[in-house]
């Protein structure tokens, strides 16, 4: 796999938990706690994805999304939050979630085959 992901929320348990489920089956993670420190982390190369929680402070969640993509155009993007989930931001998975998944949704959205 080796595949980089980067994942934004301000809550610890959720950064730690995401960053052991999926560095387990070989993405590389880097977990930062709010937009600014996303946009940053961009300048540190390409990544497959974004996980990004919809509330975030200092920013909205389209706010977040252009930055990111100005700065890495051909990213994807899985969103979650403990609230429900809104029609203009898929895919979403809500909090709390099953580390499978997770792990299975970030795998149909990088496109990589089921594990055997």
């Amino acid at each position: 796999m080796g595949k980089r992901i980067l994942v934004v929320d301000d809550e610890p348990v959720i950064l730690s938990a995401i960053d052991r489920a999926l560095s387990k089956v070989g993405y590389e993670i880097k977990a930062v706690r709010d937009g600014g420190a996303c946009l940053d982390a961009l300048s540190g190369g390409d990544f497959s994805l974004v996980i990004m929680d919809l509330h975030l402070p200092g920013f909205s969640v389209e706010e977040l999304v252009a930055g990111v993509l100005a700065r890495c155009p051909g990213v994807k993007f899985l969103y979650i939050s403990g609230s429900q989930a809104r029609e203009d931001v898929l895919p979403f998975i809500q909090k709390p979630f099953r580390i499978n998944d997770i792990r299975d949704l970030v795998r149909t959205i990088i496109g990589e085959p089921e594990p055997n």
